[in-house]
């Protein structure tokens, strides 16, 4: 049976994963209330990071964010749920929970999200888990800084170093551009990418323990398109760069990934 935290980590990864890749700022973005954006869309990603084979999914998300007068924002959306509590001009702070998919040892079914491949077949299933952390933005600044929560998962850290340069092209057309770097200490790197001498048996990788590090470097583009009165088309496209000693994995077998995705979404 699946613990709450599991549950949490895949019902999460159905509303972020397409979501992530389109991080628009909302429309109604500084009114106080409900705001947000309900939506469908198909991925097209690796198969898990740093595989060669790839996966396209349909994939319904949504965001929400409900402003107060005094107490900040609260919102779900690219950094999973977030409570942006301290707002002082272009500073800001806020605390996050976000999921955490973990990774199957086999080819996921079609309709399950998860990353996974039977190229990793005797590596073991890596579960499912819930970070939390905290988030600092200073104008098109962000750092994220979050740490895997219980017993299950990669029980490691990870920090998000990112930049931001939103575009208004007209009245219809929005674009963003981004570029944005992690670091993960060595619990986190162990389990994605290193391998054990019982895993390296079991699996025919070569044995290989990596130390923490930068681990990948992002580039993207997001582009929304209103269609019609509460009514946008979005897409986005990322490039994935693993770098240090997860680039240097045996699990790796393409450093370079791109992620596409293309949705249609109703704001409110």
């Amino acid at each position: 049976m699946r613990t709450v935290a599991q549950q949490v980590a895949l019902v999460g990864l159905l509303i972020f994963a397409f979501e992530s890749a389109m991080a628009q700022a909302s429309p109604n973005e500084g009114k106080l209330g409900l705001s947000g954006s309900i939506g469908l869309g198909v991925a097209s990603m690796p198969s898990y990071e740093g595989s060669s084979n790839r996966r396209t999914l349909a994939i319904p998300y949504f965001t929400m964010n409900y402003r107060t007068r005094d107490w900040g924002e609260v919102s779900v959306g690219q950094y999973g749920l977030v409570w942006q509590a301290v707002e002082a001009g272009d500073l800001r702070m806020g605390l996050v929970v976000n999921p955490d998919a973990g990774r199957m040892a086999r080819q996921p079914s079609k309709l399950n999200p998860r990353p996974g491949d039977k190229r990793l077949a005797g590596m073991g299933e890596v579960r499912e888990s819930t970070e939390a952390g905290v988030l600092v933005g200073y104008g098109p600044f962000s750092l994220l800084a979050r740490k895997s929560l219980g017993d299950s998962g990669h029980k490691g850290t990870q920090v998000d170093m990112s930049v931001a340069w939103p575009l208004k092209v007209s009245d219809k057309v929005d674009v963003s551009f981004g570029a944005g770097l992690t670091w993960a200490d060595k619990d986190y790197m162990q389990t994605y990418f290193g391998v054990t001498p019982a895993q390296s048996l079991a699996s025919g990788f070569r044995a290989y323990t990596p130390k923490a590090g930068v681990r990948k470097f992002e580039l993207s583009a997001n582009a929304e398109y209103a269609l019609a009165k509460d009514w946008k088309l979005q897409g986005s496209l990322a490039l994935t760069q693993l770098t240090g000693d997860a680039a240097d994995s045996s699990l790796v077998a393409r450093k370079s990934n791109p992620s596409m995705s293309l949705g249609i979404a109703y704001v409110f």
